[in-house]
């Protein structure tokens, strides 16, 4: 006799509009089972129902307490968890009244690497890092605002000595953490202590397949060896795990990601992600790296390639491609503003780890001052398709403008 699914229902009662919706969602295998009731719109009700549905398109990374993961940014569906992160979606997209899906926040400026590549160049090195009750205030408060997931940067974060405690401090049905993270100091015992805190995955970086490119673009030898004994042992301890890597244009001519994909597949990797080159931090006045059109497709059709061969094993997320347009793309865009934030390790918030411009410090207002002062900016109040920072005209205005040798991120006033 076949079993009957069983539903959780996800309500928005942060939205007025939407008092007497009543979602009714199941994991169906591989797919999902949804229902929507108490709502006239049909449009709002297709649109749900198109939101749900198109997290299944390529199957589940796996399966936990009978919910699916579909990515290690979003929470288990059906969960307590993801039904924040669906509110938050409709809020923003359909009701114009953004609210950040993500945080990701900064607990250490140090870090054991001298990447060519880093964003996070330029700091003050004389301003403190946020202490303990400091970041927990960040973290309480991004909650409160209605953040579902929950990131620890640095910096390199698993040199902060609390880090176990600060995911500990999140509840698991209110949201997700992961960590970014170079792998360096990942050892077999701190990855069963992070698993016991409640991380619900990891993101590794990695730059190169060849392991003698990637440790020169890191500076330092045994990086890579360092990262495929992270994936394998976070993946046997049951973790997720994520690749985090980067498109230059010359990489991709090269063809990197194929190459990338087939390695960290076989170490058992459950997701990549390719982050455009972004001329900030240590890249800033590096535009031969920067992608073109052409090379933003040949990318683009790289990850689709490589998620129909790694289906439910492998799942890569491009950025080229959410800032593309292209089908449910086009409502994500730049994620800046609209669905994430990012505080530094000195408490500064800026629209994302890419952006160096401040809208304020966590030491003189709350998260929810800065989020507002940040969402009615004449730059980010409407969304945009594409990344603001490869956007010659907000570069000019915003970024050009910053004084040679200032300490990042810049203060911005107007």
């Amino acid at each position: 006799m076949k079993q009957p699914y069983l539903y959780s229902i996800y309500r928005t009662s942060n939205i007025p509009e939407l008092k007497n919706l009543v979602v009714e969602i199941a994991a169906q295998g591989e797919g999902l089972k949804v229902r929507v009731t108490g709502i006239s719109s049909p449009w709002i009700r297709f649109f749900i129902k198109r939101f749900l549905l198109s997290h299944t398109s390529l199957g589940t990374l796996e399966k936990r307490e009978g919910n699916n993961i579909y990515s290690i940014y979003f929470p288990p569906i059906p969960s307590p968890a993801h039904e924040r992160m669906f509110e938050s979606v409709i809020s923003t997209l359909i009701y114009k009244r953004p609210v950040p899906l993500a945080a990701t926040i900064g607990i250490t400026g140090q870090c054991q690497y001298s990447c060519k590549h880093c964003s996070a160049a330029g700091r003050n090195p004389r301003r403190p890092d946020m202490d303990y009750k400091e970041i927990r205030r960040v973290i309480d408060e991004c909650l409160a605002l209605g953040v579902s997931n929950i990131t620890f940067t640095g910096g390199e974060p698993l040199l902060y000595n609390k880090l176990t405690s600060l995911i500990a401090s999140v509840p698991r049905e209110l949201a997700v953490t992961q960590v970014f993270t170079n792998a360096a100091a990942l050892s077999s015992s701190l990855i069963a202590e992070l698993k016991s805190a409640g991380l619900y995955g990891l993101q590794i970086s990695l730059d190169s397949a060849d392991p003698t490119e990637h440790d020169k673009m890191r500076g330092f030898e045994g990086a890579f060896a360092a990262v495929e004994k992270g994936v394998r042992e976070a993946r046997e301890k049951g973790l997720l795990v994520g690749i985090s890597t980067y498109a230059t244009r010359d990489r991709i001519e090269r063809g990197f990601l194929p190459s990338i994909a087939s390695l960290v597949s076989s170490w058992g990797a459950n997701e990549m992600t390719v982050f455009d080159a972004i001329e900030t931090g240590n890249l800033r006045g590096k535009k031969e790296l920067l992608l073109d059109r052409t090379s933003r497709r040949r990318l683009i059709a790289d990850m689709n390639d490589i998620n129909r061969r790694y289906r439910s094993k492998l799942r890569v997320v491009a950025q080229s491609w959410t800032n593309s347009g292209r089908s449910f793309s086009r409502f994500i865009g730049c994620l800046a503003a609209k669905f994430q934030i990012h505080i530094t390790a000195q408490g500064d918030l800026t629209p994302c780890d890419f952006t160096p411009l401040s809208f304020g410090n966590i030491r003189e207002s709350s998260i929810s001052e800065l989020w507002h002062n940040l969402t009615n900016h004449q730059a980010y109040r409407r969304p945009v398709l594409t990344c603001r920072m490869q956007n010659p005209g907000f570069r000019k205005q915003y970024i050009d403008t910053i004084p040679e040798g200032a300490y990042l991120p810049y203060r911005i006033t107007t």
